[in-house]
């Protein structure tokens, strides 16, 4: 049996090529759109989301809204001033990842914002004292405590009030991530914690180019912009407990709290008990410790500290730290101020510390 072949229509002919066309410009597009960066704390969601509208008042007093937020990256960090660890902490951090990813050619596009999670005791005349205080572009917002929580909720930040003190202070816990919003005021992406200068400039690098966000040029190699914080100071006595290293970051002319940093070493053979602290130009001292569960930082009041014959404790940022309340006068950098350690068996150990930066 004979089949006899009829004309192919053209009209398909032309439908067919047209697809196997977009075809291969689907493969070559594929294959040429460049692999997302291996970051290594920076999540981007895989959908940005759009942000709900919220009303705020920044630090000099003017209104803002969400929609503000685009044309630029913005980082933002929820803390709040009587904060005396991680909220200094990551504030710093940030004015050193300014710098170096400032320096590598890539920072023109980015903004830093505080939100804080304690608008009823964070005013705008605290924040306008405060935020400026770590780098004068960075953006201090408030708004009610309702319209914050709301915003938090959107960026899946968490915070809440613990109990207030006989004395009325309180501490407020919160979520330790900083949360990235995209040039289109989308809510893009999480940088998780803790918090590192090196990591966190090498990401907003890699962010940067991969986005295309900023055609700068530098021959600083991100290795070079991302040098380790490094401090070396020497013992500050000579007792069975040895002090080195220790430093008080400096703080905003309106804080209510200061936290000092140190290590201490037990050098003689039998256990000792640290069992308070305070300072003559503070009223009062305790020894603390910042802790991370599920990305809410909390603070936890150490009544005691034991260390074995050998053993050393580090007092660092994001960590075990002494927390000096209500200063009684200004402590400048350049300014010491003394700490007296008491212990189980009756001594007194006192410690003169330098206001200082640690070094970059």
């Amino acid at each position: 049996m004979k089949y006899q072949l009829g004309k192919v229509n053209p009209v398909f002919i032309l439908v067919a090529l047209l697809a196997i066309g977009i075809g291969v410009y689907i493969q070559l597009g594929s294959q040429s759109a460049p692999p997302q960066p291996e970051f290594k704390k920076l999540i981007l969601l895989p959908t940005p989301r759009d942000l709900a509208p919220v009303t705020f008042t920044d630090h000099r007093g003017d209104t803002v809204n969400v929609d503000q937020f685009q044309g630029h990256w913005s980082i933002i960090f929820f803390g709040f001033t009587h904060c005396p660890d991680v909220c200094p902490t990551t504030m710093q951090t940030l004015k050193q990842v300014k710098q170096r990813v400032s320096e590598a050619g890539f920072w023109s596009n980015n903004k830093v914002i505080m939100v804080t999670v304690d608008p009823e005791r964070d005013s705008v005349e605290r924040l306008a004292n405060y935020v400026p205080f770590f780098d004068n572009e960075f953006v201090g917002l408030r708004a009610n405590v309702s319209d914050t929580t709301e915003f938090a909720k959107q960026v899946g930040v968490l915070f809440f009030k613990d109990k207030a003190a006989d004395n009325g202070a309180y501490d407020v816990d919160h979520s330790a991530a900083l949360i990235l919003i995209n040039p289109q005021g989308q809510y893009a992406g999480v940088i998780t914690a803790p918090h590192k200068a090196d990591e966190i400039t090498a990401d907003l690098i890699d962010l940067a180019k991969y986005q295309g966000i900023n055609q700068a040029t530098s021959n600083t190699s991100t290795t070079q912009a991302t040098s380790a914080l490094t401090e070396n100071t020497t013992p500050s006595n000579t007792s069975a407990l040895l002090f080195s290293d220790a430093w008080i970051r400096p703080a905003p002319p309106t804080a209510t709290s200061m936290a000092a940093y140190f290590i201490v070493q037990n050098t003689s053979t039998k256990t000792i008990s640290l069992t308070a602290v305070s300072s003559p130009d503070f009223a009062m001292s305790m020894m603390h410790e910042s802790i991370m569960q599920n990305d809410v930082m909390s603070m936890e009041h150490l009544a005691t500290l034991e260390l074995a014959p050998g053993e050393s404790a580090s007092f660092e940022p994001m960590g075990k730290h002494v927390m000096l309340m209500k200063p009684k006068k200004s402590l400048l950098e350049g300014q010491s101020t003394k700490i007296v350690f008491s212990t189980a068996d009756g001594q007194q150990i006192t410690v003169d510390v330098p206001i200082k930066q640690p070094k970059q």
